[in-house]
């Protein structure tokens, strides 16, 4: 999977700068996760500060154009990502315990 960074802006006020690129690979769409580390190395930034927003794929082709947000601190992250969107970057396993610690309610019969 290679990545071609096309544009980067820092946005000063949001403590983040925005990343947009292409990502081109040989076999299916790489999982957001793999296209998050993919974009932290290639900009040496933090992996657990990066959020990928956005990877449009047209049809039949081997590259996605992505647009990511790298931000500075964990904070700032927290506070505009949506949660939806940061639950898209945990791996499906960390899911999975989530899910098994919260208990379920116990039917009553009456």
């Amino acid at each position: 999977m290679d990545v071609e960074v096309v544009k980067q802006k820092k946005l000063p006020l949001l403590n983040r700068e925005r990343v947009t690129g292409f990502v081109h690979f040989d076999s299916a769409t790489p999982s957001r996760l793999d296209i998050k580390k993919a974009v932290a190395k290639k900009i040496n930034a933090k992996e657990d500060f990066t959020v990928i927003r956005h990877v449009y794929q047209r049809f039949g082709e081997r590259k996605a154009k992505i647009i990511a947000h790298i931000y500075e601190d964990a904070s700032m992250m927290k506070k505009l990502e949506p949660e939806n969107l940061m639950k898209k970057h945990t791996k499906k396993e960390e899911k999975k315990e989530e899910a098994k610690e919260t208990p379920k309610e116990e039917k009553k019969s009456e």
